[in-house]
C-alpha cells in the first residue's frame, strides 16, 4: 500500500512537470544581430511535439511570420540549436537562427529584403502546445549598436555615411560599396561598426547628386575617400579596408590594384574577375575611368537573349548568368578586361555562390586566384565558395528574401540563384569569416597576412587534371573539378587564360607541376605553352 501510493505521488509529481512547459532565450550580451542565440523549451512530456512561431515588423510596419514543429527529447526538452523541424515548418534543417532567417511577409513571399525598425530586429517567440498558447518571448538583436555614431557625409563630393564606434584611440576604417543597385549599402556598414570598426558607407551613384547610372564613375572620387580618411581624427588611414558587394566587388579589386597604397584589406562578395561595362538606358559605356579615360576595355555581355524575354514577373526572373558565361567567349576581349589583381598588395578575401545564377562569381573568384598565383603574388587571397548560394550572400540572421530580385535600373526581375536556405548558411558562415578576416588584417598597421614562399597561396590546392576536365581551385571548404569530356563549344572547355591585362605583353600561361590534391587524390595535367586560349 505504501509503494503503491509512493507511486501514484512520483506520476502526480511528473504529470504536473510536464504539464508546466516554458519557453527560455539565452541571449549573447551584444545582442547583435550576428550573434547566435539560443532557444529552448523545457517542462515537455516526453517527445511531446511543440510549435513556435516568430513575428517581426519590418520597416514599414509589415508583419513577418515563421513557424517550426518540433518533437521533445526523452527528457521533454526541445533545443532550437540541435533539433530538426518537422515537415511543414519554415525551415527543414537544424539551425539555432532558423526561426528568423525563415520569416516570410504573412501576405505574401519575401520578394524584397527585410528592412530593420530603428536599426533593430525585435521579434517575438510565441509556443504553442495542443495548439494552445502557453508561453511567450520577445528578442531584440541590434543591427546597430547603441553606442555607434552616424554622420552624414556630405562633403569634398563625397556622398556616404559614416558610422563610428566609441574609442580612445584612432579606429581602423571599412569602406562599404554597394553592388548594381546603387545607393548606400548602410545595413552591412551598421553591422560592421557594431563590431568594433569606423565605417564608411561610401555612395557611387544612385543617391543625392552623384551620377544616377553606374557609367563613367571617376576613380579619383574614391581616392577623394582614402585622402578624407586619412585625414579623419578618429580613423588610422594606415588601416583601411574595403568590402564591395557584386559590382562593389568588381570596384573593390581595381581600387586594390589602382591604388595600392591605400588598401590593407578586401572583402570582394560575388565578385568579377573582368572589368564590366556601365548600366545605361542600351548604349555601351564605360563603368570606370581613371584620369578622364577607361581603365580598360570592358567585358563582353551578349545582349541576344540576355533575358531571353523573362524577368516581368517574380514568377518567371530572368537568369543572366549564361550570357555572361557567353561573353567569355571572346577571348581577346575578355582578356583584355581582366582587373590586374596582381598589383594588389593586401589581403584578399573572395566569397562566392555556386549556384549564382546572375553571373558565374564562383569561376570569376577562381580566375582571380589563378592570376595571382600564376603572377606569384606575396599575398594572401581566400576563396570561401558555397556550392549551394546564390548571388545574395548578405548579413546573416535576417529574413531571407526568395532567390529572384527586382532590379531598380533594370526593371526586371531576376534569378539570383541558391535558396532561402543556402543564402542564410552562406550568409552567417562567411560573415562570422569576413569580421574574422577584417580584424586579423586591420588589427595593427603591418600586414598580417604577408606569406612566406614556403606557404604561399595556402588557400590554392593546385590540382592535376586530365586533358578535357578544367580547374575550380582556391574554394573552401572544398574545391572541385567538371569533366567536360563530350561537351563542345564551351569556352570552359579550355583551361583558365590568365595574363598580364592592362599592359603592352599579354602573357599567357598554364600551370606545369604536378601536386596532390587533398586527402591524398592525384590528378595529372598535360602541360604546355600557349598563346592562344585551347579547346579539345
Amino acid at each position: 500500500m505504501i509503494l503503491r501510493s509512493f507511486f501514484i505521488s512520483c506520476c502526480i509529481a511528473t504529470s504536473l512537470i510536464a504539464q508546466n512547459p516554458h519557453l527560455s532565450i539565452n541571449q549573447p550580451n551584444g545582442k547583435l544581430v550576428d550573434q547566435k542565440i539560443e532557444i529552448r523549451i523545457d517542462g515537455l512530456d516526453p517527445f511531446q511535439e511543440i510549435e513556435l512561431v516568430a513575428e517581426a515588423e519590418d520597416q514599414k510596419g509589415k508583419l513577418w511570420v515563421s513557424r517550426a514543429l518540433f518533437k521533445a527529447d526523452n527528457y521533454g526538452v526541445t533545443d532550437v540549436t540541435a533539433s530538426t523541424p518537422l515537415e511543414t515548418s519554415s525551415y527543414t534543417e537544424a539551425d539555432p537562427m532558423g526561426l528568423f532567417w525563415s520569416m516570410i511577409p504573412k501576405d505574401g513571399n519575401a520578394t524584397s529584403s527585410f528592412k530593420c525598425k530603428n536599426d533593430t530586429f525585435s521579434s517575438k517567440i510565441t509556443l504553442y502546445v495542443n495548439n494552445q498558447l502557453i508561453d511567450q518571448a520577445n528578442v531584440l538583436c541590434y543591427l546597430k549598436a547603441p553606442e555607434i555614431q552616424r554622420i552624414d557625409v556630405r562633403e569634398n563630393g563625397l556622398v556616404g555615411t559614416f558610422f563610428i564606434p566609441k574609442s580612445k584611440s584612432p579606429l581602423p576604417v571599412i569602406i562599404t560599396l554597394s553592388g548594381s543597385n546603387g545607393g548606400l549599402s548602410e545595413s552591412r556598414a551598421k553591422l560592421l561598426a557594431s563590431n568594433g570598426f569606423a565605417v564608411l558607407a561610401l555612395g557611387y551613384f544612385g543617391v543625392d547628386d552623384l551620377p544616377s547610372n553606374l557609367e563613367n564613375i571617376p576613380l579619383e572620387y574614391f581616392e577623394m575617400a582614402f585622402s578624407w580618411l586619412k585625414k579623419h581624427p578618429d580613423v588610422d588611414g594606415s588601416r583601411i579596408g574595403i568590402y564591395g558587394v557584386s559590382r562593389g566587388a568588381e570596384l573593390s579589386l581595381i581600387l586594390g590594384s589602382i591604388f595600392p597604397n591605400s588598401v590593407q584589406a578586401i572583402v570582394a562578395v560575388v565578385p568579377s574577375s573582368v572589368v564590366y561595362g556601365g548600366l545605361s538606358d542600351g548604349i555601351p559605356v564605360h563603368a570606370w575611368l581613371y584620369e578622364e579615360k577607361p581603365i580598360s576595355m570592358f567585358a563582353p555581355v551578349p545582349k541576344t537573349n540576355f533575358t531571353n524575354g523573362k524577368g516581368q514577373t517574380a514568377e518567371n526572373p530572368a537568369n543572366t548568368k549564361q550570357s555572361f558565361i557567353e561573353g567569355m567567349k571572346d577571348q581577346s576581349a575578355f582578356e583584355a578586361a581582366a582587373i590586374p589583381v596582381e598589383n594588389i598588395q593586401c589581403p584578399i578575401l573572395l566569397i562566392s555562390g555556386g549556384d549564382d545564377q546572375m553571373w558565374p562569381s564562383e569561376i570569376y573568384a577562381n580566375q582571380i586566384m589563378i592570376r595571382l598565383k600564376i603572377n606569384d603574388s606575396p599575398i594572401l587571397a581566400k576563396h570561401l565558395n558555397f556550392p549551394n548560394a546564390g548571388h545574395g550572400i548578405n548579413i546573416p540572421n535576417l529574413p531571407i528574401p526568395e532567390p529572384t530580385y527586382y532590379h531598380p535600373i533594370g526593371q526586371l526581375w531576376f534569378s539570383m540563384g541558391g535558396s532561402r536556405q543556402a543564402d542564410a548558411k552562406a550568409s552567417s558562415d562567411s560573415w562570422n569569416q569576413l569580421v574574422s578576416f577584417f580584424h586579423e588584417n586591420l588589427k595593427s598597421t603591418q600586414n598580417h597576412m604577408m606569406k612566406s614562399n614556403q606557404d604561399k597561396f595556402n588557400a590554392v590546392k593546385e590540382l592535376n587534371l586530365p586533358i578535357g576536365e578544367y580547374a575550380i581551385t582556391g574554394s573552401d571548404p572544398m574545391d572541385h573539378y567538371e569533366s567536360m569530356h563530350g561537351k563542345k563549344q564551351t569556352i570552359w572547355q579550355t583551361m583558365f587564360k590568365v595574363g598580364s591585362a592592362w599592359k603592352s605583353n599579354l602573357s599567357y600561361a598554364w600551370w606545369n607541376r604536378k601536386r596532390t590534391y587533398n586527402k591524398g587524390r592525384q590528378r595529372t595535367l598535360s602541360t604546355g605553352s600557349l598563346k592562344t586560349w585551347r579547346t579539345y
